[in-house]
């Protein structure tokens, strides 16, 4: 099996992108919720007790995709990001990158920073 291109690190970039919003966004969806709440007045209790009962409410009244609410800005904007940066590692690698050398260059490390690695 060879080295896979740009456009296979594009689409991994991509996929990669998908699992962070899927696996990220019922958290921060549980912390928006908790930050919008509304304050109660005095006498009132709080909507929401805390994370684990924000939770346990958002489950019971919505389901499982409850949590999920929202999450379509954050897919059309989290992959491009991810695709084109896994891409652009993989192009800048092949460009700076030594052949004859395993060895890794100020060039790998700057490239490695913004693609996350």
């Amino acid at each position: 099996m060879g080295d896979l291109g740009p456009i296979e690190y594009f689409i991994c970039g991509g996929i990669g992108g998908v699992c962070t919003v899927l696996v990220g966004h019922p958290f921060d969806t549980i912390k928006v919720r908790l930050q919008t709440m509304p304050i109660p007045k005095v006498g009132e209790v709080a909507l929401y007790g805390g994370t684990f009962d924000c939770m346990r409410k958002t489950l019971t009244n919505e389901g499982f995709k409850g949590f999920y609410k929202g999450m379509g800005a954050p897919l059309a904007g989290v992959a491009p990001i991810f695709a084109i940066s896994f891409m652009g590692y993989r192009v800048g690698k092949q460009i700076f990158s030594p052949k004859e050398s395993n060895r890794y260059t100020y060039q790998d490390y700057f490239l490695a920073d913004p693609a996350g690695c």
